[in-house]
């Protein structure tokens, strides 16, 4: 499951320690794991826009 959040900032970001660093824009939404996204809201650099619902979920 992958949680969408739309970030409040511009900067490099990793989710996980295995996947690459990516940027993101100021507004820009991507879908991170749930405990990221948990870190980030808390941090205020992101807020939740919605779950992402996969099959095997």
């Amino acid at each position: 499951m992958k949680v969408v959040v739309e970030f409040l900032e511009s900067g490099r970001f990793r989710d996980n320690f295995w996947d690459g660093e990516f940027y993101v824009n100021r507004g820009e939404r991507r879908a991170v794991t749930p405990s990221y996204a948990a870190q980030l809201i808390t941090n205020q650099i992101a807020s939740l826009r919605y779950i992402e619902e996969t099959k095997d979920s």
